[in-house]
């Protein structure tokens, strides 16, 4: 088995040398929703996870995993290698599928997978964990595919298959969920379908459970913000079938999304005709088609006023539904069945057994086309992603509020989720500050694209929005609301004047922290 899956690992591990760049040395490639801090504890992934309550449980248990990880090696080594699994696991994963291909066609399938518009757009958004769930799915549909998956072998096979997915959480859990249910029910085997909800449920419940122990708060307004948007001149169907169609403009690698990308979405269609004919018709992953077709729909869904009305409708009823408005992310069996298409074109065209050079040459091109027509996730996903560090006034203060024996929460200033502080690079990232401490910290996390801005998802940060965003005095209502320190890590005119009493406890370099006395 270590002689099947070794090449298209090897290969995985370059794709990812390749994307990430110089990133690979030390540093931490922070990018709007990835952020890694030095040492993580696990009281603050506890409070950031939302186990505690305070919000939606989106990164259960990934912050939890990452803690773990970060108390044996640094933050920032963790993150590389997070990183690196997925380019290997996404590739190494496709070429198992394609077990009965020449070696070329096998490559070509793990290399398109590893390397396409949906793999970029959310690796420069920071959805790492997704991206764990979206390696993770062709080893959960080879698991499916096992004889005795009724067993407890199978389910364990199963099992460690859905792995990846189950530390990213939710999201990556609702993409496996989506290949899981089709490709059990082809199976027609009611024990088979059974063991496969059983165990999808089994590790879905770090985050299931919080959900349904706390009231979840998902904004409706998110609907227009996350739907999905065309990232190239062929509208946002042509950009969902070309694998992309994030709802953030700036997510977009660069060289993509021009006419030149016309070369991308015939080799997309050329990918999916491959699947067509030859995995489709002769049965080779049943199911996998339906889930593709399913993941397309859902990513429309938001395309028309129509759909985006229905979706308020449902998540006003249920919060659960909020998982659909980032329709976009439900496209991944659509890429996985495009990739072992490709793989099925190049399996085609090159002849059994056969050493003609233009076999050789074809085979080499398929290859590499996924990186010539995509160049911007190279290199740090074009300078996208570059090693930071940092600062020692952050760390400083945050050992600082540590260090103090006052009990109660820390509020970040100014109210918004993301920085692009200079230390950065000026790219943009999610506020580092509920990872940096360990107490609980009260943020904006209710996330602003374009002219739409989001309550907090959390209950507290939105009791306080009205008083933040006035002018008036600011100590007593912080007080009530059980914080103790505020850290304001950017300008914020007159913050010290609407603090009467509060004391600064550190300052420097552009950063402070008050203290807010107890009552």
């Amino acid at each position: 088995m270590t002689r099947n899956w070794l090449p298209g690992g090897v290969a995985g591990l370059a794709l990812g040398v390749l994307a990430l760049g110089p990133g690979v040395g030390r540093g931490f490639l922070l990018s709007y929703d990835m952020v890694f801090v030095p040492r993580e504890s696990f009281t603050s992934a506890v409070y950031n996870t939302g186990l505690a309550g305070a919000a939606p449980p989106r990164a259960v248990p990934s912050d939890l995993v990452v803690a773990a990880l970060s108390a044996a090696l640094p933050g920032d080594v963790v993150q590389k290698l997070v990183l690196l699994a997925i380019f290997v696991l996404a590739c190494a994963g496709v070429t198992m599928l394609l077990d009965r291909e020449p070696w070329v066609a096998r490559l070509a399938g793990g290399v398109f997978y590893a390397w396409n518009p949906y793999v970029a757009e959310r690796l420069i958004i920071g959805q790492w964990a997704l991206l764990l769930g979206y390696a993770g799915l062709p080893w959960v549909l080879r698991a499916l595919r096992a004889t005795d998956l009724a067993s407890w072998r199978g389910a364990g096979r199963l099992a460690l298959a859905m792995l990846p997915a189950a530390i990213g959480g939710f999201a990556a859990m609702a993409i496996t969920a989506l290949l899981l249910i089709p490709v059990a029910l082809a199976r027609r085997r009611t024990a088979d379908s059974g063991v496969a909800a059983g165990v999808w449920v089994a590790l879905a419940l770090p985050w299931l459970i919080p959900s349904l122990l706390h009231t979840v708060y998902v904004d409706p307004a998110g609907v227009a913000a996350f739907a999905t948007r065309p990232d190239t001149p062929f509208g946002s169907l042509g950009s969902l079938l070309m694998l992309g169609g994030i709802w953030n403009a700036q997510a977009v690698p660069r060289g993509y999304g021009g006419y030149w990308s016309a070369i991308w979405l015939a080799a997309v269609l050329a990918a999916l005709t491959g699947y067509l004919a030859r995995g489709w018709r002769q049965r080779r992953w049943p199911g996998l088609g339906i889930a593709a077709i399913a993941g397309l729909a859902i990513g429309c869904v938001g395309v028309t006023a129509a759909g985006r009305a229905v979706l308020r409708h449902a998540i006003q009823a249920w919060p659960a539904f909020g998982v659909l408005r980032d329709a976009q992310q439900f496209i991944a069996p659509l890429a996985l069945a495009a990739a072992c298409g490709a793989g099925l074109v190049v399996a085609w065209a090159v002849r059994p057994h056969a050493v003609k050079s233009e076999d050789l040459i074809f085979g080499v091109a398929g290859i590499l086309a996924p990186l010539v027509l995509l160049p911007g996730l190279a290199w740090g996903a074009g300078a996208r992603l570059r090693p930071a560090a940092y600062p020692a006034a952050w760390l400083a203060a945050a050992a600082a509020i540590e260090a103090s024996p006052a009990r109660g929460d820390v509020l970040v200033l100014p109210w918004a989720s993301y920085r692009s502080p200079d230390w950065n690079h000026g790219q943009t990232v999610l506020d580092p500050w509920p990872r940096l401490v360990a107490r609980p910290v009260i943020w904006n996390d209710g996330t602003e694209v374009g002219s739409v801005a989001m309550a907090p998802d959390d209950r507290k940060a939105r009791a306080l929005t009205s008083a933040l965003t006035g002018t008036g005095p600011l100590t007593g209502a912080l007080r009530s609301a059980g914080v103790r320190f505020v850290v304001a890590d950017a300008p914020v005119p007159g913050l010290a004047a609407r603090l009467p009493g509060a004391v600064t406890v550190f300052s420097e370099a552009g950063l402070a922290v008050f203290e807010i006395p107890a009552p």
